[in-house]
């Protein structure tokens, strides 16, 4: 009998799992570096027409990430902006720079690892161009996988603080993701940017997503279109261990 897909994801469940990898494009992955291991992560995320202000966006994140031990890793993330509102000359800037901990709360080890596996991750950021503010986030993460399946909900919040009013924006995600060969993933997601104070959009967008990895190199991508008050939220995401 030949061996289904399922069938052939049960095999890899036994496999090292991958640095610091995620399946999807805006949900952070509940996969850690493992202890003194280092990855250079790279994502690039566009929004286009965003609210009523119709406001385009595109945003490069990259970091080097150190595997403090098989459950905790420290991130150095560095955020460079390009923005434009309507016909006004889009800016590009040195956004923010920082540090980010996440924590995966079960084994990372194959066998030793459950189905579900929850992460919490905690970051504190440098507002460039706001020489007196900072940002702060938090986010939960939790993942599920069975066979060829994975699914994962993320939960996320971010504040600037600063003179003044301090906005705070949250942000709600889920995705489904399944095996399709060793190597290669499809599925979807959905994600949300939710103005709980302050100024800014609330909206929402769901689409397609895309996983790869290849030796030590994977990529995830998702082309989310808008189902309310934005366009497109597209999100390309990258890594490589060392």
């Amino acid at each position: 009998m030949k061996p289904t897909l399922c069938g052939l994801a049960l095999l890899l469940l036994a496999a090292p799992a991958h640095a610091g990898r995620t399946h999807y494009g805006w949900l952070d992955g509940t996969e850690v570096v493992p202890e003194r291991g280092v990855e250079l992560e790279t994502w690039v995320q566009d929004l286009d027409n965003v609210g009523p202000l119709e406001r385009d966006e595109t945003l490069l994140w990259w970091a080097v990430t150190v595997g403090v031990t098989d459950q905790l890793e420290l991130a150095l993330p560095l955020e460079v902006s390009w923005q434009r509102a309507g016909t006004v000359p889009g800016v590009t800037s040195l956004a923010r720079w920082g540090a980010e901990a996440r924590y995966r709360f079960v084994s990372s080890d194959p066998v030793e690892a459950p189905a579900l596996v929850p992460l919490l991750r905690l970051a504190i950021k440098r507002e460039v161009d706001e020489r007196r503010a900072a940002t702060v986030e938090a986010e939960v993460a939790l993942s599920y996988e069975r066979g060829c399946l994975h699914a994962q909900l993320n939960l996320g919040a971010r504040q600037l603080l600063h003179a003044g009013e301090d906005p705070i924006l949250v942000r709600p995600a889920a995705g489904v993701s399944l095996a399709v060969t060793e190597d290669l993933r499809v599925g979807a997601e959905a994600v949300a940017s939710v103005s709980a104070r302050g100024p800014g959009t609330t909206w929402l967008a769901a689409g397609p997503n895309l996983a790869w990895t290849f030796g030590r190199f994977w990529l995830a991508a998702s082309v989310p279109v808008g189902v309310s008050k934005v366009d497109v939220a597209a999100r390309v995401r990258w890594g490589i261990a060392f």
